[in-house]
C-alpha cells in the first residue's frame, strides 16, 4: 500500500473517533458528573432547602441601607369620649339687683365687691336720723290711738257713746297701727341687707351719696352652681339627655377641666335658629376660678369608649387606599452553624438572658422574649446561618451585645437549642399594618383592629419609609395620657 494512502486512512479513523466523542460528550455524557461536583451540588440542594423552610422574613437583612430616622410612639389602652362643642358666656343660677328701699345718704358701706355674704348680711347703713323721728313719732299717735280707743270701749258698753263714735275711735287706732309699721319698714329700710348668699360683685353707691327709692346700689352673684347655656343643633337633640356629663373649659384657664351634668333640655326647638337650649350645671367649684361672664368652652359628651387602643392622628398614612400605619419593630440577629439551624423552626420561642449593669456594685438580669422570624445563610460563611428573632417588647436604648444564654423552644414549649454567650445585632424595622378605625376625630382615634397594646406606630417620617425598611427612632414620645378628648364626627 502506498503512504499517502495509509496516511489518508489514518486521518479518517482519528476524525472518525473524533466526531463520536464529541456526539457522546453532547447526549451520553451531558447529566454525567465527576463525585466531588456531585456532593457539591446536592450540599447547595440541601442548604437552599433548608433557607427556603425557614424563610417568612420581610426584612431586608443584608441590604446596605442606611437606616431611616422617625418618630414614634407606643399605643397606648385609654378612654376616648365623642362629644358636641358649643361656646357660652357662663351664667350664675341667682343673681340679683339690691335696690334701695327709701331714699337718703349714704352714711356706712360694710362690704366690698368680691367679698361673700349671707343671706341678711348688712350691706350699707343710709342716715336715719329723720326716720327714727317719724318712727316715735308714729309710736306715740298709735299709743294716743290705743288709749282713746279703750276709753271709748268703757264709754260704748256704758251707753255713754255712740256705736259710730266707737267705730270711729277703733278706725283711728288701726291707721295709727299702720302709719307704725309703716315708718318701722322706712327706718329698717335705711339698713340694706342681702337677700341671698353670694359674692358681691358689683357696688354702685359710695359714702355720703344721696340715693333715691328703688336706686340699684349692690349685685350679689350665688357662685355655686354656675351655668352654662348652650344651644344644640336640632339634628343633635336626640344625643343630648339630662344627666350626662361635660367638660368645661376657659382658654384663659389652660390645663384645666371642670366638669359639669346636663341639668335641663328645652323641649321646644327655637324656629329663627333651629337650636335647642340645653343647661350645663358646675357644683362644688372650689377656689372661684370659673366666674359669670368668662367665656368658655362646653364639650358636652354624647359618647364614650373605655380602654380604647388610642394612636396619635397623625401616624395615619396619607394617601392610602386604607386605613393603615407603619409599626415599628424590634429584631436580634445571633448566629448557629449549619448543623443547629436544622432543629429550629419558624415561630420557634426565643428566650435571651442578658446580664445588664446598673451600677458596677448591682447588677440586673434581664430576659428578652421574642420568636424566629428567619432564618439565613451568612455571607461571609457558607456553614453559619443568621437567625432573626423578632422582640415581642421594645428593647432598651442600653441593651450590652452580648447574651448570657439564649434558648428556643417548640410549639409545644419543649427546649429545642440552647446557646451560650451568643453574640448579636440589633435591628429596627417598620411594616405597613392596616387597622380599623373607631372614633376618629381630634387629635387621636381609635384603633378596633390591626394593633395590639404596647406596639409602636410611626408619627413622624412615615414619608421616607418603606415595607421592612430599617428605621432610627429619634425622640420618642411619649404615650397617650389618660383621657383623649374627641369633638363629634
Amino acid at each position: 500500500m502506498k503512504p499517502k494512502s495509509v496516511t489518508r486512512i489514518v486521518l479518517i479513523c482519528i476524525g472518525t473517533v473524533a466526531v463520536t466523542l464529541l456526539a457522546l460528550k453532547l447526549t451520553v455524557w451531558k447529566d454525567t458528573k465527576n463525585p466531588h461536583d456531585l456532593q457539591v451540588n446536592n450540599l447547595q440542594k440541601e442548604e437552599k432547602k433548608v433557607e427556603s423552610k425557614h424563610r417568612a422574613y420581610s426584612g431586608n437583612y443584608g441590604k446596605n441601607s442606611e437606616a431611616v430616622p422617625v418618630e414614634a410612639i407606643p399605643v397606648k389602652r385609654s378612654n376616648i369620649e365623642i362629644f358636641l362643642v358649643n361656646n357660652c358666656t357662663l351664667e350664675p343660677e341667682k343673681q340679683v339687683d339690691v335696690e334701695a328701699k327709701t331714699s337718703g345718704i349714704v352714711l356706712n358701706i360694710l362690704v366690698e365687691e368680691g367679698d361673700y355674704v349671707k343671706s341678711g348680711t348688712l350691706l350699707a347703713k343710709l342716715e336715719d336720723d329723720e326716720a327714727l323721728l317719724a318712727l316715735r313719732d308714729a309710736t306715740l299717735k298709735k299709743e294716743n290711738a290705743d288709749r282713746v280707743y279703750k276709753n271709748s270701749l268703757g264709754n260704748f258698753k256704758e251707753n255713754i257713746i255712740s256705736k259710730e263714735e266707737f267705730e270711729d275711735k277703733r278706725f283711728q287706732l288701726e291707721i295709727a297701727t299702720v302709719e307704725l309699721e309703716r315708718k318701722q319698714l322706712e327706718y329698717e329700710y335705711t339698713t340694706i341687707e342681702s337677700p341671698i348668699d353670694g359674692v358681691i360683685v358689683e357696688r354702685n353707691i359710695e359714702e355720703g351719696y344721696n340715693i333715691e327709692k328703688g336706686q340699684m346700689v349692690f349685685k350679689i352673684a350665688d357662685f355655686d352652681p354656675i351655668l352654662a347655656r348652650i344651644f344644640i343643633p336640632e339634628k343633635d337633640v336626640n344625643k343630648v339627655v339630662e344627666g350626662q356629663s361635660a367638660r368645661v373649659v376657659s382658654e384663659f384657664l389652660p390645663g384645666i377641666e371642670f366638669m359639669g351634668r346636663v341639668k335641663m333640655v328645652s323641649p321646644v326647638v327655637d324656629p329663627d335658629s333651629g337650636t335647642v337650649k340645653a343647661t350645663i350645671e358646675m357644683k362644688d367649684l372650689l377656689g372661684g376660678a370659673l366666674r359669670p361672664g368668662m367665656f368658655a368652652s362646653v364639650f358636652t359628651i354624647v359618647d364614650q369608649h373605655q380602654d380604647a387602643l388610642l394612636i396619635p392622628k397623625k401616624s395615619l398614612i396619607l394617601e392610602a387606599e386604607a386605613d393603615e400605619v407603619f409599626v415599628v419593630k424590634d429584631f436580634v440577629v445571633i448566629s448557629v452553624d449549619s448543623n443547629e439551624v436544622k432543629r429550629l423552626t419558624m415561630g420557634s420561642r426565643a428566650v435571651c438572658e442578658q446580664r445588664s449593669t446598673v451600677k458596677e456594685e448591682k447588677k440586673i438580669d434581664s430576659s428578652l422574649h421574642g420568636k424566629i422570624v428567619d432564618v439565613s445563610k451568612s455571607h461571609e460563611d457558607d456553614s453559619i446561618y443568621n437567625i432573626t428573632i423578632e422582640a415581642t417588647e421594645a428593647i432598651i436604648s442600653n441593651i450590652g451585645k452580648e447574651f448570657v444564654t439564649v434558648s428556643f423552644y417548640d410549639n409545644n414549649d419543649s427546649p429545642v437549642l440552647e446557646k451560650k454567650n451568643v453574640s448579636f445585632d440589633v435591628e429596627t424595622k417598620a411594616f405597613k399594618t392596616k387597622i380599623t378605625l373607631g372614633f376618629k376625630e381630634g387629635n387621636y382615634v381609635e384603633v378596633l383592629t390591626g394593633l395590639k397594646e404596647s406596639d409602636r406606630v410611626i408619627t413622624v417620617g412615615q414619608d421616607d419609609v418603606g415595607h421592612g425598611a430599617d428605621v432610627a427612632i429619634i425622640n420618642e414620645e411619649k404615650g397617650i395620657g389618660e383621657t383623649a378628648i374627641l369633638e363629634s364626627p
